[in-house]
């Protein structure tokens, strides 16, 4: 405390010019400062350029009020922001509607339903500050028929998002109003890259440090096979991605999502890649496995798990948990 009554006539005078504050000690005496940050019980307090720690408890009752009030709004998160009009709430889910821009459009007019807009599903984490660093995860939807690409990215939300979300994940996906842009997984899809390149940077102007937080993309079968895509339009638009987790996969499309992208193999050499199969899944076996690794080496990935469970066809819970904590190490 005898920095903060040292020289109180000099600091009135030297810091008369500046915007600073009157503060009075527990015992009377007063000196001006600026308030710099409160740090639990403490005070930072910064006079003539040099910061001063002063126990909160050495200062008068108002100024202990003033400083309790200017720690709470320095705390405060920042609004979680509104898409396409939808209000963003932290704990909340989010379905949000906008127009395809016009490049967009021309891109997808091969696309026999001919979309105009796009929807964005979001799930946000209760404690979801867009100041801070956070986790995206993007849900894959399969496409083995009409049905599932009616049903689209946001049709496999609930059920591939509920572990990413109770990891405090964001959970993302996006289909035009007809579904899934992308009509298959195994063969070149026009537009899917440019409709997802849009969506990336609609999220960019709702939270400009999106695409430096971490990424990680997900689905099961032909889903897992959609992955590799989003992966690569994530790596084309320079976000930074971590992992993609791949469930009852029997094809690596990496090869075909970077001719399709143009992103080169070195862009994946940061992106861990997760394999998980079910011991009794009828659709993949163990060369399956196999040869899926070996194309995902090939096409850059340099770090790879390749897990089991006991199960058929079917995702993991807890592979997918452990998948996403795996990602994160090292970052």
């Amino acid at each position: 405390m005898r920095n903060f009554l040292l020289g109180c006539a000099v600091l009135f005078v030297a810091q008369g010019g500046l915007e600073a504050r009157d503060w009075t000690s527990s015992d009377g005496k007063k000196i001006v400062a600026d308030f710099v940050e409160l740090d639990g019980e403490v005070v930072v307090l910064k006079m003539r350029g040099k910061e001063y720690r002063v126990p909160l408890a050495k200062l008068s009752e108002e100024d202990q009020e003033f400083a309790k009030s200017q720690g709470a709004v320095a705390e405060e998160p920042e609004k979680a922001g509104s898409l396409f009009g939808e209000e963003l709430k932290p704990g909340g889910t989010v379905l949000a509607t906008g127009l395809l821009d016009e490049d967009v459009i021309k891109a997808l007019s091969g696309n026999k339903l001919k979309p105009t807009q796009m929807k964005i599903k979001l799930s946000l984490p209760a404690d979801f500050d867009p100041g801070k660093p956070q986790k995206v995860f993007w849900a894959v939807g399969g496409i083995n028929n009409e049905g599932e690409r009616l049903k689209g990215n946001i049709g496999t939300f609930e059920g591939r998002g509920r572990t990413p979300e109770s990891k405090g994940w964001i959970v993302i996906s996006a289909d035009t109003e007809h579904g899934n842009p992308r009509e298959s997984t195994v063969a070149e899809c026009k537009g899917d890259k440019e409709f997802h390149l849009q969506v990336i940077e609609e999220m960019t102007k709702v939270w400009p440090g999106f695409k430096t937080w971490k990424h990680a993309c997900g689905g099961h079968s032909s889903g897992a096979k959609g992955t590799f895509f989003r992966i690569a339009q994530l790596l084309k638009a320079d976000a930074n991605v971590v992992g993609g987790y791949f469930s009852g996969c029997n094809q690596s499309m990496a090869a075909l999502a970077q001719e399709e992208t143009g992103v080169r193999k070195s862009a994946f050499k940061g992106v861990k890649g997760y394999q998980s199969t079910g011991d009794k899944d009828n659709l993949v076996d163990e060369n399956h496995i196999e040869s899926v690794g070996d194309e995902m080496k090939s096409a850059g990935f340099r770090e790879i798990r390749s897990k089991t469970f006991p199960g058929g066809h079917t995702t993991s819970p807890e592979q997918q948990a452990e998948a996403l904590d795996w990602f994160l190490e090292g970052e």
